[in-house]
């Protein structure tokens, strides 16, 4: 059995981990965590890049965050759902890479395979710490589920700064070859929201403005369903720059 990992990103398609959590994959990584991906689908509908293609993009991009492990859990592009075959399948996942905190997209997303997702994690975390629930794994019990933002915003219950990170989150991005074709429409236009001149830098505008409330470069936000307790609330507070640098 492999060790278990730290921290586990789940998206419904190659790229959308990179996108919304590549930042603390990374910084986890440089921290001495164990990270890894895993890939819903293969993202056979998209307007651009073969399944093959982003298969391997989805390595590199791994690689280049540093993750210990990235798998694909073989669902249909466009058809994420959670329903108990699906969950049975997400479940079995978790109870392979054991992992300790589980990234999955936020609830409210333009993309519907994006927001199944959200609701399909949190059925497959709560269906894994079961004894009752049969697979051929013994039960594996998530310590926090987390939400990553794509295109819907919500106040975060949490940051992580990513400054340090954020050239390797955009080259983490950027191992999307195939999703920035410039191919265009008749009329001139991209084809897609990734492939217009400038997207990258616009969506990793997020994270600078994420950082300036923060007080750092780069941070990224997560949602949390439950209370973040700490145990030692003044060693968490003294995390970070001084209350007068992030006014």
């Amino acid at each position: 059995m492999t060790e278990p990992l730290d921290l586990l990103a789940i998206g419904p398609h190659p790229d959308d981990a990179e996108m919304t959590c590549g930042g603390w994959l990374a910084a986890a990584g440089t921290q001495g965590y164990r990270t890894g991906i895993l890939h819903l689908s293969r993202g056979e509908m998209g307007t651009h890049g073969t399944p093959a293609t982003r298969e391997q993009e989805a390595r590199e991009a791994a690689r280049i965050l540093g993750c210990s492990a990235v798998e694909f859990a073989g669902m249909a592009d466009g058809h994420i759902h959670d329903d108990d075959e699906s969950v049975r399948n997400v479940a079995g996942w978790l109870r392979r890479l054991r992992p300790s905190v589980v990234i999955a997209p936020y609830f409210q997303c333009h993309h519907p395979d994006h927001e199944a997702a959200a609701r399909l994690v949190r059925r497959a975390v709560h269906f894994a710490a079961l004894k009752g629930y049969s697979l051929p794994e013994p039960p594996h019990h998530t310590r926090r589920l987390v939400h990553a933002r794509y295109s819907r915003h919500f106040e975060p219950s949490f940051y992580v700064d990513i400054s340090a990170v954020i050239e390797t989150k955009k080259a983490a991005i950027l191992a999307y070859r195939s999703q920035f074709v410039t191919a265009a429409t008749p009329e001139g236009e991209a084809l897609t929201r990734m492939s217009r001149p400038g997207f990258v830098d616009q969506f990793l505008s997020i994270t600078a403005a994420y950082g300036l409330k923060c007080g750092c470069a780069h941070a990224e936000g997560y949602h949390l369903e439950t209370g973040l307790l700490a145990a030692d609330a003044i060693a968490l507070l003294r995390e970070g720059p001084p209350q007068h640098l992030i006014r």
